[in-house]
């Protein structure tokens, strides 16, 4: 009788219940330790080519187009590569949170296009190329850096708020430092994402799970 029991003990079912639930929304949603670590890469080749065809300044080591064609390069294939590996985990599945996930993204591309565009204006207007790193790094920094603190409540999700927190930092950061130098500002934000990538895929705690619990 006692045996029975505890098999049929309701916190264990629901203890296994949710346990099943979390599993499946593991094996649905998008590798985050591989994400972390293609997009950490992404953002640390893109500010240190670009580091490299600014430094040194009378004879730098690469050509701004070859900056810009690695830069490129490096982001077409993370876009594509992320796109296909969260088309194959969520297929078939539809809901809320796709559309809030639609949303979202589609705020990253408008932000970083106006972005683009307003440095386009500060160009033609006569701004320095020293002038529009500082510019581009920090613009950067507080769209990533915003748009993820954003996230962060709307998932409740403490690894995005991390993350959005550490890219804002960096943007401060980068305007304490002069141009080029502050690329490598730039590049932290990347190094901090491939770190806390390795955190996240490790499960600790500090770095996962709710920002705020249902109990507050």
């Amino acid at each position: 009788m006692d045996s029975e029991n505890k098999k049929l003990d309701p916190a264990q079912i629901l203890a296994g219940i949710d346990q099943e639930s979390e599993q499946a929304q593991q094996a649905l949603a998008p590798n985050q330790r591989l994400l972390y670590a293609l997009w950490g890469s992404t953002w640390m080749i893109g500010f240190l080519a670009f580091y490299a065809a600014f430094v040194p300044v009378d004879d730098p080591l690469i050509s701004r187009w070859v900056a810009a064609g690695i830069t490129a390069f490096a982001l077409i294939f993370s876009i594509v590569f992320s796109a296909i590996h969260s088309a194959k985990r969520a297929s078939g599945t539809r809901g809320p949170s796709m559309v809030q996930g639609a949303i979202y993204g589609n705020c990253f591309f408008l932000s970083f296009l106006f972005v683009g565009l307003l440095g386009w204006r500060l160009a033609a207007a006569g701004l320095s190329a020293m002038g529009l790193l500082s510019y581009a790094v920090a613009a950067c920094a507080l769209v990533v850096g915003a748009l993820c603190v954003t996230g962060a409540l709307v998932w409740n999700d403490r690894t995005q708020l991390i993350f959005g927190g550490w890219v804002l930092v960096v943007g401060l950061l980068s305007l304490a430092l002069p141009a080029p130098h502050n690329l490598l500002a730039g590049g932290l934000g990347g190094a901090g994402l491939i770190v806390l990538g390795i955190l996240h895929g490790a499960g600790k705690s500090a770095v996962t799970g709710a920002v705020v619990s249902g109990n507050d």
